[in-house]
């Protein structure tokens, strides 16, 4: 049963990307279930059009376990960065596997690939998690050139981005200046948006 700041989060996220190409979102690390369930609710609430959700933070297996109903959610597909990193491997048609957080090039090229399949008259909406977990496996300069290029080349191809910064990361300059380049920033609190 979703909760009031799981459901205001949800309002608050799709207004903002509808409004807006790109969505900043900072949060503390006490609320990040709420917000991954908060994004679900979007996606499920927009079932024609394409999402693809870039995990750094955490293994797909474990998204799998905190929305149950991930199977039927035919509209979102994963990147999933961590888990070959952990040493764990499997298979996932909902899940595309990248062997490292490191290889920004193939998460961008995966990216890229997944949405040119989408058909043509969808709405693209790409989500990373998150800015804060891939500064931990890349040196900053390499994740600000990464960003941009995400960033521009979303911009070029018509597609929302919505990226998260786990809050205790944003007191790095380098992850401020960053996040800072969307469109719109929500920064979320325990109990308030």
């Amino acid at each position: 049963m979703p909760t009031a700041l799981v459901e205001g989060l949800k309002e608050r996220i799709s207004s903002s990307i509808s409004m807006y190409q790109s969505l900043g979102i900072i949060i503390p690390g006490t609320n990040y279930n709420d917000i991954v369930c908060a994004l679900f609710d979007c996606i499920r609430e927009h079932p024609n059009d394409v999402w693809i959700y870039i995990t750094i933070t955490r293994p797909f297996n474990s998204f799998a376990r905190l929305i149950s109903d991930i199977n039927n959610i035919p509209n979102v597909t994963f990147i999933d960065c961590i888990s070959r990193a952990s040493g764990i491997v499997k298979k996932d048609e909902k899940c595309v596997y990248i062997e490292s957080p490191t290889m920004l090039e193939n998460i961008m090229m995966e990216t890229m690939n997944l949405f040119g399949r989408a058909p043509p008259d969808s709405g693209k909406y790409l989500i990373l998690d998150s800015l804060s977990a891939l500064m931990i496996y890349n040196d900053s300069p390499l994740v600000t050139e990464f960003f941009y290029q995400l960033l521009n080349r979303a911009r070029c191809e018509d597609i929302h981005t919505i990226s998260l910064v786990v809050e205790e990361g944003e007191e790095d300059k380098s992850i401020t200046r960053l996040i800072y380049l969307n469109d719109k920033i929500l920064k979320v609190r325990d109990t308030f948006i």
